[in-house]
């Protein structure tokens, strides 16, 4: 990456060089206008042959190709030489699916769409920029519209960093770094939920140096779900603020066809945070290795109470096994400990679990990707037991369908 230099030459520098390009190469408004209007209505048109098609398995490779280019329908816009705007497309998730919980307490059973978002993200000013707009129609339960991320990042060559600034996710543990669109079991572990920070608007650099990825953000105290009666920036009467320091590395060894490490370590400013929870530091040391057909993500945790809160201490190990191009074993084990562990929303504490001292759970599934992540069947079972309290122990049936574009 180039050293430091003026950001506003290199504004109207790269705006001079691509003067010339852009008169010879962009589109006049209505054009653009009517080519976005044509494949958006071409993605409506086309979810009832994404249904049909799924049905139909895995047909001539003819076929597959076909029914794969149906995400390239959301992709609205492109032109590497243009320079106001260089990329558009629609992004968004549906993800469907139901639960049966069986216990000595009383049985609960639900389905519903776990997440449905929708929104666009485009690059402007020759690709340097990234500005995204996602927002929450559904999300299960009541309250659900509201912004999800909104923000926008430089990635350009005038900084040795990306910059991200505005309402967007605060990256801490393995789980709950990965996207929702793509995470192996239906719901995060008990222990990554209960001290996984929330969306809030922050500001965040991240790069590399020699060998070694860094991420360094600082974050409002404040939720600024809009729906929760924040606005999408932040509140200004936010409780504090909380910074949240990455470093790790990806190597090779003989053991590992790739292997990935990572040290994360929150730190809250105020235990009246409502962005972050009421932990002054929390710590994951988290892998993630495969070899061959197999893959093993482990997360070591550790978090410091504050306000009356206990220690938690908790570790989560999560193998998977590809039995073919599009069939994945997953399982997960947890064990936490810590007075004040909270049961999974869901769906324990649905069905009456009560918080404890001493948690574990374990997750067997399956997984079957009609087009990678962007389309899956999943189901699994969990067992969990949770000491203390009502003495919580029982299985969670879960089965759905997950898609993203």
């Amino acid at each position: 990456m180039c050293q430091n230099c003026n950001r506003n030459d290199i504004f109207f520098l790269k705006k001079k060089q691509n003067h010339t390009n852009q008169v010879n190469t962009k589109l006049n408004n209505t054009q653009l206008m009517q080519r976005i209007v044509n494949k958006t209505m071409a993605l409506v048109a086309s979810l009832g042959l994404l249904s049909s098609s799924a049905i139909a398995g895995e047909g001539a490779s003819s076929d597959s190709s076909t029914f794969e280019d149906l995400w390239d329908i959301p992709h609205l816009y492109s032109n590497p030489d243009a320079f106001w705007l260089t990329d558009l497309k629609l992004v968004g998730r549906a993800q469907w699916q139901m639960a049966d919980v069986s216990s000595d307490l009383p049985d609960y059973s639900t389905n519903e769409f776990r997440r449905m978002r929708l929104g666009s993200e485009a690059k402007i000013l020759g690709g340097d920029y990234k500005v995204k707009a996602e927002f929450n129609i559904d999300h299960g339960s009541g309250n659900d519209h509201y912004s999800e991320e909104v923000y926008i990042q430089y990635g350009g060559d005038a900084l040795p960093f990306k910059v991200t600034l505005g309402l967007q996710k605060p990256k801490w543990s393995y789980e709950w770094s990965t996207s929702s669109r793509k995470i192996l079991t239906f719901e995060r572990s008990q222990i990554v939920n209960q001290l996984a920070p929330k969306k809030t608007a922050g500001l965040n650099i991240s790069g590399s140096i020699d060998a070694y990825d860094y991420s360094l953000g600082v974050y409002r105290g404040d939720t600024i779900h809009s729906s929760k009666g924040g606005a999408i920036f932040g509140d200004g009467d936010a409780a504090g603020e909380f910074m949240i320091g990455s470093i790790g590395s990806s190597y090779e060894t003989a053991m590992f066809d790739s292997a990935e490490w990572r040290l994360d370590w929150l730190h809250n400013t105020d235990a009246a945070s409502n962005a972050a929870k009421p932990y002054e530091n929390s710590f994951s040391l988290n892998h993630s290795a495969k070899q061959g057909s197999w893959g093993l993500h482990t997360d070591l945790i550790h978090a410091q109470g504050d306000d009356g809160n206990d220690d938690k201490t908790a570790i989560v190990i999560l193998p998977t096994y590809d039995l073919s191009d599009k069939l994945q074993l997953v399982a997960r084990y947890t064990l936490a400990n810590g007075d004040g562990l909270k049961a999974n929303k869901r769906y324990e504490s649905k069905s009456g679990a009560q918080d404890g001292d001493g948690y574990q759970s374990f997750y067997m599934g399956l997984n079957y990707y009609l087009n990678d992540h962007k389309l899956k069947l999943m189901t699994g079972i969990e067992y969990s037991d949770m000491d203390g309290g009502n003495d919580f122990d029982g299985y969670t049936l879960f089965s759905g369908l997950r898609f993203y574009f």
